[in-house]
């Protein structure tokens, strides 16, 4: 590995809000300064008592029996442990307190036996593995289970502690006391170390960084700040290693809250069963979960654009009210009834395609005319996102109403649009059901042509397996359709092992407010830290709204994964051109930046899924800092909450608060870190140049600009703009032309950029443990 490619795991300091600190980095390569010296354990300062109603997992009885590449240890008390390694960095450690065969399962219990979703990608049998065969070794005092040229595992002959080692003898972590467990609740304490960090933890709003808290692994289905909105039973540490604990259980991780030289992780089960990865970077963490779980969801090429969500198939729209069709300069406004798809008030029914020219302005096609009309960006749209909302209207043949999905998806393909549907109720034909909000998913995706889905809490709403299995069997629907379409599944609820499927939505929130972005920038680097860098929420809230906070919320937003316009709930119509002319030229110019940025958006895409190759692959789309500048402590503070790198050349600092905003929103930016003393970050807008290693203070945020700098050295792949992924034809005069290119260079000594393509909308997951998007090309741009 080149030195210009060993990204060091740095200590941190975690710090609050507006607190500036730094440290000395951590290192844990071979050739440097380990965080503990060679062969050295950390003395523990806890007594061995176990909590009350607890009991220690016992010494071991004997020596530990290896077979293949497993280690059983049989405990003096009856327990039995099985040590399986995978990797020479990678192994499965399983405590069963009964001690029975048969209590070891191949993969985690589901709550429910029906469910067939799994954490892990595939089983520890898998040729995907090295499987290598340990040794063990009777040391004094320990028995010592090794892997050539990888890790080895400390057990204690007299209380079973462990300690994990590299292969220079450092170490990784050390038990503080023993595995306690009991009915219902199973504890591991490992030794926190002066300056290690903690990451991951699932999305946990408002919250990445993890060190001195207590984080909850559990479905909360809170989507505000410090709520818990989809759960991971995966963090990982800066001393190098990650823990997936293997089970559907709740939990509770304390980063040093309670005990500031401890780590507890607990999960409600009598049972100890976890996999643990060893790396020397913190992608190659993230690169350690990949390779148990599975890689992040490539989505299809048109989920990368706007999209629109609402429900078109319920409402009665009655003149006179504060609801405007398009603007909210209409002279004409309505209110919007849900009547159960009935005319109560002498009003006009939506529906998907309109029936005639009176209706027609209230259905779902024209929406899309109006973004065509107002040269908006829109890649796909979901026309059912409500409840008691389906997508037609025959109550006798639900084949009536896939016939009437067809029928808009054919329209809005012709416009370069894609189509989806938000799961409210079952994907399969509910007898109990009218029939017109009945179900068959299979249809919907083989006959009715889309390939987009928003679950919500009828397929995955209690989380765990439940909302692992519906994810994946949505995925596969979609997936193993004869035409191979790669699905987008916009999901909640999530768990290990759902970035497979799909990018995570962090909810149903408030907008027309700061704190609705303040919070969601810590939410999204912390998810993309999790092992999911698909992550999104709605543009300026479900709820609420105002055209200063929708400004805002797309120019930041226009630099993630995903964004999407949840209409039909909040104060104003949720679409980039509500507000007029003043907010819609913002919005607008953000939109199209986007889509001149699409070549860098997929390929950074491309290599956050894990594929392609070199110093990219595996990093996430929206990057904490340090991922960019591990030697830099200060790019671990909390005060980097407020910034990310979009991939490895733009630094985005969203303008997050109020901090001297005139009455238009004009207004400036405090406390924005460029790293690197040696680095010149260029303003995008305005091309001026900055030093690196400083802070800048008062810069200007005017209410059409949100700072944004680009890395010198760069190099920038771009299209012209437009306003979807399908190529540009006679009905589709906001589509792309590929055979015109762009590239923006900041000239700077040598430096080069890798751009993937691919057809952008396909895949074959035949083979589960290989997922395959096709044939790609690749362009190195020097």
């Amino acid at each position: 590995m080149k030195n210009s490619q060993k990204a060091l795991l740095a200590s941190m300091v975690t710090l609050s809000q507006g607190v500036t600190a730094m440290a000395s980095p951590v290192r844990v390569f071979a050739n440097t300064e380990p965080v503990q010296t060679k062969n050295m354990t950390v003395k523990k300062e806890t007594a061995n008592v176990p909590k009350n109603g607890y009991t220690f997992v016992s010494a071991p009885v004997s020596e530990p029996v290896v077979e293949n590449n497993t280690v059983t240890i049989n405990h003096v008390n009856g327990e039995k442990t099985r040590i399986t390694f995978l990797e020479n960095n990678l192994f499965r450690l399983d405590m069963e307190p009964d001690g029975k065969d048969e209590s070891f399962k191949e993969y985690a219990t589901p709550n429910d036996s029906n469910h067939t979703g799994r954490i892990v990608q595939q089983s520890d049998s898998s040729n995907e593995y090295s499987k290598p065969t340990p040794t063990v070794t009777n040391d004094a005092g320990v028995y010592t289970i090794a892997v050539k040229d990888g890790v080895s595992l400390e057990v204690s002959k007299e209380d079973a502690t462990m300690t994990l080692k590299r292969a220079d003898g450092s170490v990784v972590w050390q038990e503080s006391q023993p595995v306690q467990y009991k009915n219902g609740s199973t504890v591991q304490t490992f030794v926190k170390n002066s300056g290690e960090n903690f990451f991951g933890g699932g999305t946990q709003n408002g919250r990445f960084i993890h060190t001195g808290e207590s984080i909850n692994i559990v479905n909360e289905n809170n989507w505000v700040s410090g709520g818990v909105a989809s759960p991971n039973p995966f963090f990982w540490s800066t001393n190098g290693y990650g823990v997936v604990r293997n089970t559907f259980k709740k939990g509770v991780y304390d980063f040093g809250k309670k005990n500031s030289n401890e780590v507890e992780a607990t999960h409600s089960e009598k049972r100890l069963d976890a996999y643990y990865f060893v790396g020397d970077t913190p992608v190659s963490v993230l690169q350690g979960y990949f390779k148990l779980t599975g890689n992040p969801a490539l989505i299809s090429e048109e989920s990368f654009y706007l999209g629109h969500f609402n429900c078109y198939n319920r409402d009665e729209w009655i003149e006179g009210g504060n609801t405007p069709l398009e603007t909210v300069n209409d002279k004409v406004k309505y209110t919007e009834k849900n009547n159960g798809g009935q005319i109560k008030q002498g009003g006009v029914l939506e529906s998907l395609n309109g029936t005639n020219e009176t209706d027609y302005k209230f259905s779902a096609r024209a929406v899309i005319d109006q973004y065509e009309k107002y040269d908006m960006q829109l890649g796909y749209f979901l026309p059912n996102d409500g409840y008691g909302c389906g997508y037609g209207t025959d109550d006798v043949n639900l084949d009536n109403n896939i016939a009437n999905l067809k029928s808009f998806t054919d329209y809005a393909n012709s416009k370069g649009v894609g189509t989806g549907l938000w799961t409210q109720s079952s994907l399969t034909p509910d007898p109990n059901q009218p029939v017109h909000l009945q179900r068959d998913f299979e249809k919907e995706v083989y006959n009715g042509g889309i390939r987009t889905l928003k679950t919500d809490v009828a397929w995955v709403g209690s989380g765990y397996d439940f909302g692992l299995d519906g994810i994946n069997k949505a995925y596969n629907i979609i997936s193993k359709a004869e035409t191979k379409n790669r699905p987008t599944i916009v999901t909640l609820d999530g768990w290990a092992g759902t970035q497979r499927y799909g990018g995570i939505w962090t909810g149903d929130q408030t907008g027309g407010n700061w704190e609705y972005i303040r919070f969601q920038i810590p939410t999204y680097i912390g998810q993309s830290l999790s092992g999911n860098p698909n992550v999104s929420s709605d543009v300026d809230g479900i709820f609420g709204g105002s055209s200063t906070i929708q400004a805002r919320d797309i120019q930041w937003k226009t630099f993630t994964t995903m964004l999407l316009d949840m209409d039909g709930w909040g104060s104003y119509p949720k679409k980039p051109y509500v507000f007029g002319d003043e907010t819609s030229s913002i919005n607008r110019m953000y939109l199209k930046l986007r889509s001149q940025l699409m070549p860098y958006i997929y390929s950074t895409a491309y290599t956050s899924a894990n594929l392609g190759e070199g110093s990219e692959k595996g990093k996430p789309q929206v990057r904490a800092m340090f991922l960019e500048f591990p030697e830099d402590a200060n790019t671990y503070s909390k005060n980097m909450q407020y910034q990310f790198m979009f991939g490895k050349d733009f630094l985005v600092a969203p303008v997050y608060q109020n901090t001297a905003a005139d009455k238009d929103g004009n207004d400036i930016r405090n406390g924005i870190y460029l790293p690197d003393s040696n680095q010149v970050w260029i303003d995008y807008f305005t091309g001026k140049q900055y030093r690196g290693g400083t802070t800048l203070n008062n810069f200007d945020a005017p209410i059409w600009k949100m700072p944004l700098f680009v890395k010198n050295g760069a190099i920038i792949p771009m299209f012209e703009a437009h306003n979807n992924a399908a190529a540009k034809t006679e009905t589709n005069k906001g589509g792309v032309d590929k055979s015109k290119r762009l590239v923006e260079f900041y000239p700077d000594k040598e430096s080069e950029y890798t751009q993937y393509e691919d057809e952008g909308n396909t895949v074959d997951n035949s083979n589960l443990e290989e997922v395959n998007y096709g044939s790609n090309v690749t362009t190195v741009m020097k």
